[in-house]
């Protein structure tokens, strides 16, 4: 197996255990003020997560794809981040 894709799936895996501990965590405080903190909070964390993962992605085909290819995958990733801000 190749070490990028581990790396993507495992880091996808922890994130989605945050995500779960998250909602586990807004149900246990039944605080609306409380969820908005823990929603902002994985919500400021999930572009990170996701332009990291690209990138680390992006460059597993640095050598499989035509660089034309490579920038405009790296441009698609950057507006998806600005869009979620």
């Amino acid at each position: 197996m190749d070490t990028k894709v581990l790396i993507m799936g495992v880091t996808r895996l922890i994130f989605g255990a945050m995500s779960l501990s998250g909602a586990l965590l807004m149900l246990y405080h039944k605080d609306l003020q409380q969820a908005v903190k823990i929603n902002a909070f994985l919500g400021s964390i999930g572009p990170f997560i996701f332009a990291g993962l690209s990138l680390l992605g992006i460059a597993g085909l640095a050598t499989q794809i035509e660089p034309k290819k490579i920038v405009m995958l790296i441009i698609g990733v950057t507006l998806i981040v600005l869009g979620t801000r």
